[in-house]
């Protein structure tokens, strides 16, 4: 009887090296397979039994299962650290990007178009009789125009780009979702019927929520009675007991202007996704705060050029006057007072000049917003009355030689009555004509529309340098050229070329923090990784000399299973 016993034990230790060399191997062929777990065998004795004579012995080794050597707490961390170093890596991706299209390490940067820009009406001032070098200045306002334009164009660009990429984003993290959640029925299905670990399966789950950790944020939690996992993102659920929850892309608004940014929602509740880290929450930064916070800086930069430029300019004269001039801004409601107009510069109390053969003929303009207090209601209500632009043109038109008229486009209209009358503009305290498009050097309004007078292109010689008649002196050119280093109380003191100088070092500063954070968050991924390698990667050495111990397990017990054969012939035999 206790040789079969023993017969049985050689029997069951044969079958345990055999599914040892089996789980070796499988290892051994997985060893470069991204994601796979290293499986083990896990061997335990044999319930011992009780002789007759009270002797207790073993029943040998029994193989209680095959299991993956996994630590689920590192790979929760490692996941977290995955989502941190992609969210880093998308921003420093497109610090990159924005550091590249500014190009400011070379000479055809920004900064230097505005520094030739205003270097070139120095030259006017050096030669204030010669046309060509005025033609000069308004070549190099076209050229910093556009390159203004296409900064402008590119930024747009890349966030309409950044939209397609959270879009598609959104139509991965719902496949992913999806598999986890055929995979965890599959997996439950697997270990209830027959009692192990469904390993090539729970592989799979752990790729698809090592990519789905790459997206965004996500934390699960393992039933232990089914095996099926639950994912949460943030504070939303998005699998939990076979119910999922799928993502939409809506919409949201960023700023003033038409731009939105894509943004993750729950589909059944209509709120957005509580994304804090992975790529998407990079897209994200990368949208409003990267690219969305630089356009918002180059659009308030571009406005103030626009506007002190075209205060100033407007008020001069250049080598010739004009035989007619058109508003380049309409106006909806000609008849109501100017304030009401929504122009998009302001415009204050004050009084313009218009010269006729450089005879001044002034105009004043009146703007009143402060209010009146109703008697009955005691609340202040606004007070309807100023200057309209019907009120303008009607002053401009009782002009000797001169004729005003609205048309209707809504735009001012200034002739001269015949062709020995000259027009021009000058000491404008109100800023009306720089509103209305009067005797303008740039137009447009931020960073996307700024562009230049058509009809100072057409006519280099109506650059208004002078502030004392046409042809007369260059003391508005003096102003121009002196705006690129005055200070500017709009700017916050600071001068046009050195405002610039601070949006693009604080953009430099920001991308190189965004490195440091990016190269640390890499640092701490892959030192995790490190860990999680040395606990559920496939080491060959270890499973080549596990093989060689599987081998000898079973050399010895067919040596045994000899042994006992040798021992019952003998028996047999007596």
């Amino acid at each position: 009887m206790l040789l079969f016993d023993s017969l049985h034990h050689a029997s069951t230790a044969m079958s345990a090296s055999q599914l040892g060399l089996q789980v070796a191997g499988q290892n051994l062929t997985n060893a470069d397979t991204p994601g796979y777990v290293r499986e083990t065998i896990l061997l335990e004795t044999g319930t011992s039994r009780k002789l007759g004579n009270g002797t207790v012995i073993g029943t040998g080794v029994q193989v209680s299962g095959v299991v993956q050597v996994i630590d689920q707490f590192l790979e929760e961390r490692l996941r977290t650290a995955t989502s941190d170093t992609a969210a880093s890596a998308t921003q420093e991706k497109f610090y990159t990007e924005l550091e590249a299209l500014l190009n400011e390490t070379t000479d055809t940067d920004l900064s230097s178009s505005l520094s030739e820009f205003f270097n070139s009406i120095d030259n006017i001032l050096n030669h204030p009789e010669n046309v060509s070098y005025r033609q000069m200045t308004t070549e190099q306002g076209v050229q910093l125009a556009n390159e203004i334009n296409r900064i402008a164009g590119t930024v747009v660009e890349t966030q309409r780009n950044i939209n397609t990429s959270i879009n598609n984003a959104a139509n991965e993290i719902n496949r992913l979702v999806k598999k986890v959640d055929e995979l965890n029925r599959n997996i439950s299905l697997l270990e209830t019927k027959e009692g192990h670990e469904a390993l090539g399966l729970r592989d799979e789950r752990l790729n698809a929520l090592s990519s789905l950790s790459n997206l965004i944020n996500i934390k699960t939690t393992e039933n232990s009675q089914t095996g099926s996992v639950s994912i949460y993102c943030g504070s939303d659920i998005l699998l939990m007991d076979g119910v999922r929850n799928e993502v939409f892309v809506g919409a949201r608004k960023e700023s003033s202007d038409d731009m939105v940014m894509a943004e993750l929602c729950i589909r059944d509740t209509m709120t957005p996704l509580d994304v804090r880290s992975g790529t998407v929450y990079g897209l994200y930064q990368a949208h409003s705060e990267i690219l969305g916070s630089y356009s918002e800086k180059l659009n308030y930069f571009t406005e103030n050029l626009i506007r002190e430029f075209n205060a100033v300019y407007s008020s001069g004269q250049g080598l010739s006057g004009y035989s007619s001039v058109t508003a380049l801004a309409t106006v909806d409601k000609p008849e109501q007072p100017l304030s009401l107009s929504n122009l998009d510069f302001p415009i204050e109390n004050g009084v313009f000049t218009i010269l006729v053969n450089n005879k001044p003929y002034e105009i004043r303009i009146e703007v009143n917003e402060s209010p009146i207090v109703d008697p009955f209601s005691l609340k202040p209500v606004p007070e309807i009355r100023g200057t309209s632009l019907n009120d303008i043109a009607l002053a401009i038109d009782g002009i000797t030689d001169i004729s005003a008229a609205v048309n209707l486009r809504g735009q001012l209209e200034i002739k001269a009555d015949n062709s020995d009358v000259e027009i021009s503009f000058a000491n404008d305290t109100s800023g009306v004509l720089a509103a209305l498009g009067i005797n303008t050097f740039f137009t447009g309004t931020n960073a996307a529309t700024i562009g230049i007078n058509q009809t100072v292109m057409n006519d280099p010689s109506k650059f208004a340098a002078s502030n004392n008649g046409v042809g007369q002196n260059s003391d508005n050119g003096v102003q121009l050229a002196a705006m690129a280093v005055a200070s500017n109380s709009a700017l916050g003191g600071a001068s046009i070329l050195e405002y610039y100088d601070e949006i693009v070092s604080e953009t430099m500063l920001a991308g190189g923090a965004m490195k440091s954070v990016a190269t640390s968050n890499t640092l701490y991924q892959q030192s995790l990784q490190t860990q999680r390698d040395s606990i559920s990667g496939v080491n060959i050495d270890e499973e080549t000399i596990l093989m060689m111990t599987y081998q000898r397990m079973f050399q010895a017990n067919s040596r045994l299973v000899a042994v006992i054969n040798e021992m019952l012939e003998t028996l047999v035999n007596l």
